[in-house]
């Protein structure tokens, strides 16, 4: 059975998993800074070496997929969602206002200032 395409928090992603293992990067919408995941060793649980494959497949793809889903909830902490075009940012793209403006993505803060002007 196919699995349902992961959904991202950021435009970019990379699947670094193995079968050993599982890790994500997740990058900056605006710099393309990487975020990487913690790793999560894969777990054959209760089943001895040698797993038959399908089985193994079927453990490594319930595996991959929940720990995707915590670091994406990770990742999601990592970021910053700009309400004004709803990329995600790193810190260092995000501008956090001094007065009662919204917190922005600096891309917005300045497309804001040049109509401004």
């Amino acid at each position: 059975m196919a699995q349902p395409p992961l959904q991202t928090v950021t435009q970019k992603r990379i699947d670094r998993s193995t079968m050993e293992g599982f890790s994500f990067s997740f990058f900056c919408d605006i710099c393309a800074g990487e975020w990487r995941s913690a790793w999560y060793a894969m777990n054959p649980g209760r089943f001895e070496p040698p797993i038959d494959p399908a089985v193994y497949q079927m453990l490594w793809n319930d595996q991959h997929q929940a720990a995707y889903e915590r670091a994406k909830l990770d990742a999601a902490f990592s970021f910053n969602r700009c309400p004004a075009c709803g990329r995600h940012v790193c810190n260092e793209c995000f501008h956090l206002a001094e007065t009662g403006d919204s917190d922005i993505c600096k891309e917005c803060v300045s497309a804001t200032r040049r109509a401004v002007i």
